[in-house]
């Protein structure tokens, strides 16, 4: 099997041919797996925060009554009205058994949705590494399909992100470590070749390399610095979410079996 790295989601030209592993690593991705990791039934995927207060509007019943969470960031902040930001820390802290949430964010959501042509995707952090590399293997194996890990990247994923570079390497790692242990058959691409690189030159430090990276300056500027420190944790979690559509073509996560 073929392990490939999209450092960008435009460079994951046929999404049709590859189970994919979708990695922003800073926040949406850990926040994600957070709040799946605290119970939550289901989380929509909005393309933009209008269109998270249209979900939200369309569903004034349901989230009246408590259970939809209105979640999401521009500039790393909550925009105004929204129950949350996109902060791991304060989904840690949630009870979010029998509720859902909407999300919408300025990268990852956005490429959540780029990605939904793939046969089966799913969301992937330092978080919940070992789980998720596991369930992309095994998706890509019986379907007899390449895995491809993609970075949502900077600026609506028009531009490199180097946290999510270093998280693909280090799931890249991670996929070479449980194929050893299963005499299985792995191909590295040459952009998975180099994010692997990129995760050794760090020494697998996450924290070292969230706070040299761009966006995590960021968020240290706006006072979120304690979201990377959650960020660079491993294996905390083993919930994965997939990306689903419903028959109306509403997109969200859930977890199998849940």
């Amino acid at each position: 099997m073929r392990l490939d790295v999209a450092l960008l989601p435009r460079l994951l030209r046929r999404p049709e041919s590859s189970v994919c592993l979708l990695i922003d690593a800073l926040r949406a991705s850990s926040s994600i797996v957070t709040l799946f990791a605290r119970g939550a039934e289901e989380v929509v995927v909005a393309g933009s925060t209008t269109a998270a207060r249209r979900i939200a509007a369309q569903e004034p019943a349901i989230r009246a009554g408590g259970r939809y969470l209105l979640c999401g960031e521009v500039f790393g902040l909550a925009p105004r009205g929204f129950d949350y930001g996109n902060s791991p820390g304060e989904f840690a802290a949630l009870d979010m058994r029998g509720r859902r949430a909407i999300l919408s964010t300025t990268n990852g959501t956005k490429a959540l949705r780029r990605l939904a042509a793939s046969p089966a995707v799913f969301v992937g952090a330092l978080l919940n590494a070992t789980a998720a590399v596991a369930t992309l293997l095994a998706e890509a194996r019986s379907r007899v399909i390449d895995a491809t890990l993609v970075c949502s990247g900077l600026e609506a994923g028009n531009a490199f992100s180097l946290e999510d570079a270093f998280v693909a390497g280090a799931l890249v790692e991670n996929a070479i470590e449980q194929t050893r242990r299963t005499s299985g058959d792995l191909t590295l691409s040459d952009a998975a070749m180099a994010a692997c690189r990129l995760y050794q030159s760090y020494q697998g430090d996450a924290l070292a390399c969230f706070r040299e990276a761009e966006h995590g300056r960021s968020l240290i500027g706006i006072g979120l610095g304690r979201d990377l420190e959650l960020c660079a944790r491993v294996d905390l979690y083993d919930a994965v979410p997939r990306l689903r559509s419903d028959p109306s073509g509403r997109l969200s996560l859930v977890i199998d079996g849940r």
